[in-house]
């Protein structure tokens, strides 16, 4: 069988240049559309184990049933590089092609020394088969055997030889994925289309998160009804360099157009793939082919592009209501991933911010679930950024300021300019509604408050009723604290909590102090919004019924308070500040004329702690300042919010609102 050597009309250096950034699993990819483009049905990828030990691949092999290739045009498939007569014999036949740019068949220098191509084809009735072979030493050139005619049936094999970069390692965990994502969607266009490797048919069922077959039926101008039949895809991830598309089948399942659909770069992961079968898409006509999609003057026909136009909406609009579950399940990973990252402002424990964080986190998702790309590609800085500049919406009226920055980034269109100031309007009269029925339950608890410590009738008693109600309410002494421990916990213990909430070091603590086995009514812990250091409450409370004015005995036993903690050493840090209150119904002259500030109460400033002793109704009015401009604003009148009538009730009433802590 006589050679022939021919040329490729470029420099093997500067093939090897354009074809660089090709991996292996691509090159191989690149053999199998060459098949599927000349019409096969089926590829078979076919590899020989060299070394088990050392798991080489001794040689490879691709074959199809295609129509092979024609000798007589083998200048125009090899010769020319960057052009391929694929492109112009596509502009009436084949939509799919893939082999457009005449290269795919040099892309084997990158896992391959030798490929040889043993094709048969069909001229005049008969077939013939010859071979093309291609060293990656010089691939410029590619010798050719003369063809003969044969009984073989039509198709190519593609033989390569002395592998490099390949092992049954990498083609099960490299090439296998990547044919699956590059091929999943061709091989959803007929049943017919498969990939074989070493006789396995490939699977990609692992790739569809979502499939539904469905119809849209579409009324023409003249009032007859045209049934599309469709097919539904959601991949687990994108498709290798894919577009989400619209993929048009005459009735043969061939593929007449592809269009993108209106959800692509979206940054939000849903990558999808509709197949729509008609021969009503018989009737596009083709004008050019461009490296992306097919350039369609789609219709001679008025009512056709009118048909064509509606099916385009209804499937946009199918896509979109798919893509609304999907969006909502994204939000919340996209929460729990910056709650990850630690991006979110600070928010304390308390009531206040709990709602504010609850509310941030809304507005985010339907942020979220608005526009995600605006939550693409920013880094950790820019995260905090934005969601301090949304935390800020929800104090304020800036919703037009933010609805323009969102548009700058992404351009919106109208209705979704419009959906987002919904979702801006919502989430803030959402948060509003939450902090008013808040404040609610805070008036309700300061009023049951008053019937504990000011109404002597019900006979309420400091332990089973007092106590009870201030530990489910110390947010009455300030929003930043938490509980460290109250009624019924030594010192040792108190200190050992302290500590684990200070440091996160949980270490059983000794005390050698005479009075270390008196309890404390109320521990908190919290840090000054001032100056970031730790400030700490110690709470001696006393019943009104009981005790009617505060004297030297009650006094003296916050002091003791006092004594046992700042002797100990690891109560004591210079960066800690503490505050002591003592509080009661009134308190004895005695008192009243060694408190240096009667407005707050203050007995004794020091450097690192404060005592005060106050009484309830000043407890109760500095809550009630607190509250007061929202109190005008509600206008409810405060004697009405509590509706019961008798010490249980109160007690039941105040352990089931939403401002118990």
């Amino acid at each position: 069988m006589s050679t022939k050597t021919q040329t490729v009309h470029i420099t093997s250096t500067g093939i090897r240049k354009i074809l660089d950034k090709y991996t292996p699993e691509r090159a191989i990819s690149e053999f199998i559309w060459n098949g599927f483009d000349a019409n096969a049905t089926e590829v078979h990828l076919d590899f020989i184990i060299g070394s088990v030990e050392f798991d080489t691949i001794e040689s490879l092999t691709i074959s199809d049933n295609g129509h092979g290739i024609c000798y007589e045009e083998l200048s125009d498939h090899f010769q020319k590089f960057y052009e391929s007569p694929k492109l112009r014999e596509s502009s009436q036949t084949n939509y799919y092609i893939r082999g457009k740019n005449g290269y795919g068949r040099l892309t084997f220098f990158k896992f391959a020394r030798f490929a040889e191509w043993q094709t048969v084809y069909q001229k005049d009735k008969n077939n013939y088969s010859y071979n093309i072979k291609i060293s990656s030493e010089n691939l410029r050139s590619f010798n050719t055997t003369e063809p003969e005619q044969t009984e073989q049936n039509v198709g190519t094999k593609v033989v390569f030889k002395e592998i490099h970069g390949l092992s049954q390692n990498y083609i099960e965990k490299k090439v296998k994925p990547f044919l699956e994502a590059e091929f999943a969607w061709f091989l959803e266009l007929k049943d017919e289309f498969k990939i074989f490797v070493n006789g396995v048919e490939l699977k990609y069922s692992n790739l569809i998160a979502d499939l539904e077959n469905f119809e849209k039926i579409i009324e023409d101008k003249e009032g007859n009804n045209i049934n599309f039949k469709c097919k539904y895809l959601r991949w687990t991830k994108r498709l290798n360099t894919e577009f989400s598309c619209f993929y048009f089948l005459n009735e043969n399942l061939e593929l007449r157009s592809i269009k993108t659909t209106l959800f692509n770069n979206k940054g939000d992961g849903f990558w999808h793939t509709i197949v729509i079968v008609n021969d009503f898409f018989d009737e596009f006509i083709l004008e050019n082919y461009d490296d992306n999609e097919k350039t369609l003057k789609l219709f001679d026909d008025n009512n056709d592009r009118y048909i064509y136009s509606e099916l385009l909406d209804k499937l946009n609009a199918y896509l979109k209501i798919k893509r609304k579950p999907f969006l909502k399940i994204q939000a919340n990973k996209l929460i729990k991933k910056y709650e990850e990252e630690d991006v979110f402002p600070n928010f304390s424990n308390n009531s206040w911010d709990k709602i504010r964080k609850d509310k941030l986190e809304e507005l985010v998702k339907g942020v979220y679930e608005l526009e995600p790309a605006i939550f693409t590609n920013l880094n950790k800085e820019q995260k905090k950024i934005f969601l301090e500049l949304l935390n800020l919406l929800l104090d304020n009226e800036e919703k037009d300021s933010l609805i323009k920055i969102i548009d700058a980034v992404v351009n919106l269109k109208k209705e979704e300019r419009e959906e987002f100031a919904k979702i801006l309007d919502y989430t803030r009269l959402s948060y509003v509604l939450n902090t008013i029925n808040l404040i609610k339950d805070r008036i309700q608890t300061l009023e049951n408050l008053k019937q504990i410590v000011f109404n002597h009738e019900l006979r309420a008693n400091e332990r089973d009723h007092l106590q009870q109600f201030i530990e489910k309410h110390y947010w009455i002494f300030g929003e930043e604290y938490r509980m460290v421990c109250a009624e019924e916990i030594k010192f040792e213990e108190a200190l050992r909590k302290y500590i684990y909430i200070l440091r996160g070091v949980d270490e059983k603590t000794i005390i050698e102090h005479s009075d270390k086995n008196k309890e404390m009514d109320l521990f908190l812990a919290g840090t000054d919004f001032r100056d970031g250091k730790p400030h700490n409450l110690v709470i001696e409370i006393k019943n009104p019924t009981r005790v009617k004015k505060l004297g030297h005995k009650e006094l003296g036993q916050i002091k003791q308070y006092i004594d046992v903690i700042l002797k100990q050493d690891k109560f004591n840090d210079s960066n800690e500040f503490w505050s002591f209150y003592l509080i009661g119904q009134d308190y004895d002259d005695i008192i009243k004329n060694d408190i240096r500030n009667p407005d707050t109460g203050l007995l004794r400033d020091t450097n690192n702690h404060r005592l005060y002793v106050k009484k309830w109704s000043e407890i109760i009015n500095d809550v009630e300042r607190r509250l007061r401009y929202l109190l005008e604003k509600l206008k409810i009148e405060r004697k009405q919010l509590s509706e019961s009538s008798n010490l249980d009730e109160i007690i039941d009433e105040i352990s089931n609102n939403s401002a118990v802590l």
